[in-house]
């Protein structure tokens, strides 16, 4: 038969009890623990030991002993907690840390209280692993830190509102920005700072936020600032919720003052622009009807002078013919000079023509190789038999306008031929790289030039011989510079008298 007496059926209920107590406790992950202060015994469930980490025939009875096992940090405060509770018969609760074996780093909480039981004491309580709500906190505290971190110390404006929009909180970039202190933000609504011509189209980017349609938008506003001007600001707005519940809106505010003005500058300016384009389009175009009736004043000017000029160079000739061996020798001589006079007439109207129309006519750009376009120059002048052209070896190819440059090449090299005071001479020409250009030399072994006269002898018209001493129009150096300068090139000359003269020029590698 079973013992049914009263103090077995306590001691059952007591077994009882603690059976269910363990299994509470180890429901939630706790363990509990028993400290005998007179007898110094102290008692740990398995649970216990468990979450600290003991091993399970480990002995501890004194309080020094839990450092074996509470991290070296936490062992000040984790002793002190416990002596002030049991001097104060207080009920305690205390977070600290333990070291597993293993290295392992685990959050612990401790709850104790002291239990009188007759002349003696026990200190009696339970403890909880913690770790991942601990760990969970501290993430949490070190991204809010990181938050304001970021908040405070942002280059730009930022600032927390409430759903009813109204300001939270605000960060020292956005005080500056709005020259306003942070405290006559708070608990205002966005609105009563913000410019009137701009509150429409805030309240429709809010009801947007608030309503769910957007999670974020991005408009430009005017704030007013604390002195009373406006301020343009670039706004970024976004929703911080909680699930569904809208907890309040992050706004990001840029200070584009300075942008705005530069953009509004520039569409001024791309306005001017515009009208100057069209201006230059119009100028353009009358220039090009300018230029049209220039071409056929020049063509008709020169029709309507050389007919003249061809009929009395034909009477010359008839006259010569019709009264040969009649005319005395002055009439000859001057009618010579009459023929001379024709023939000078009509190179001067074709030098003139050809000066008016540098720059002016579409040149086309080719591939230009030197060497044969020299060739080719000089098998077209035909130099008397007692002059030499020699062409320096290895001369590039280039691209640009070959009429203009072959041009530039026949007058230098026809002067040199027709100014030398020898039936014989040697005509040079050379070349070497300048940076982007060429730099050409026509050099002659001829009389030379007095450097007095260099800058003259490239003006129109200009000759350094009286022209009933020779033939000469003055226009061939002067088509010279004009051609060279119109490819952004310059020339110029290095002559003395007696020591020959050499005509230096540039010329781009690239005509464009």
């Amino acid at each position: 038969m079973m013992d049914q007496t009263p103090g077995n059926n306590r001691r059952d209920d007591l077994q009882e009890t603690a059976e269910r107590l363990n299994l509470a406790l180890s429901a939630a992950q706790m363990g509990s623990w028993d400290w005998n202060l007179d007898e110094q015994t102290q008692f740990w469930s398995p649970q216990s030991r468990h979450i600290l980490g003991l091993d399970p025939e480990a002995s501890i009875h004194r309080l020094d002993q839990w450092q074996t096992f509470v991290d070296p940090d936490d062992w000040p405060t984790t002793e002190a907690t416990v002596n002030q509770a049991i001097a104060t018969q207080q009920d305690f609760t205390h977070q600290f840390r333990v070291r597993w074996p293993n290295g392992d780093c685990r959050w612990v909480s401790l709850y104790g209280r002291v239990v009188p039981q007759g002349r003696s004491q026990r200190l009696v309580g339970v403890l909880q692993d913690i770790t991942e709500r601990k760990r969970a906190e501290l993430s949490l505290r070190a991204s809010e830190s990181r938050f304001r971190a970021v908040f405070e110390q942002a280059a730009v404006g930022m600032a927390r509102l409430s759903p009813a929009g109204r300001w939270i909180q605000v960060n020292q970039r956005l005080c500056d920005i709005l020259g306003r202190p942070a405290h006559t933000f708070l608990g205002r609504h966005y609105s009563e700072i913000t410019d009137e011509a701009d509150r429409g189209q805030d309240e429709v980017y809010y009801r947007q936020l608030i309503s769910g349609e957007q999670r974020s938008c991005q408009f430009e506003k005017r704030y007013i600032h604390g002195d009373g001007h406006a301020v343009w600001t670039l706004v970024t707005a976004s929703v911080e919720s909680d699930g569904d519940q809208i907890t309040a809106f992050i706004a990001i505010i840029e200070d584009i003052t300075e942008r705005k003005a530069a953009r509004e500058e520039l569409l001024r300016r791309a306005d001017e622009l515009a009208t100057t384009n069209l201006m230059l389009a119009r100028t353009t175009a009358l220039l090009e009807r300018r230029n049209s009736e220039l071409d056929q004043f020049a063509y008709v000017t020169s029709h309507d002078l050389k007919a003249p000029l061809r009929a009395i160079a034909n009477l010359a000739d008839w006259i010569g013919e019709d009264l040969a061996g009649q005319i005395p020798a002055e009439n000859q001589r001057q009618l010579t000079l009459l023929k001379s006079r024709v023939q000078r007439m009509e190179a001067l109207i074709n030098g003139l023509l050809e000066y008016a129309r540098i720059g002016r006519r579409e040149r086309q750009i080719t591939e230009v190789n030197l060497a044969q376009l020299l060739h080719s120059v000089i098998d077209s002048l035909a130099p008397p038999p007692g002059f030499q052209v020699q062409i320096a070896e290895a001369m590039p190819t280039l691209h640009t306008h070959r009429t203009a440059l072959g041009q530039v090449f026949a007058n230098l090299i026809g002067n040199a031929i027709k100014h030398h005071h020898q039936p014989q001479g040697t005509i040079t020409i050379t070349c070497r790289p300048q940076g982007d250009f060429l730099k050409f030399c026509v050099s002659d072994d001829g009389p030379g030039i007095d450097p007095q006269y260099h800058d003259k002898i490239f003006t129109i018209f200009q000759t350094l011989k009286a022209r009933d001493d020779f033939e000469s129009t003055g226009v061939g150096l002067s088509v010279v510079k004009k051609i060279v300068e119109s490819e952004n090139g310059r020339v110029w000359l290095d002559s003395a008298p007696g020591q020959g003269s050499r005509f230096y020029f540039t010329w781009p590698l690239s005509s464009g």
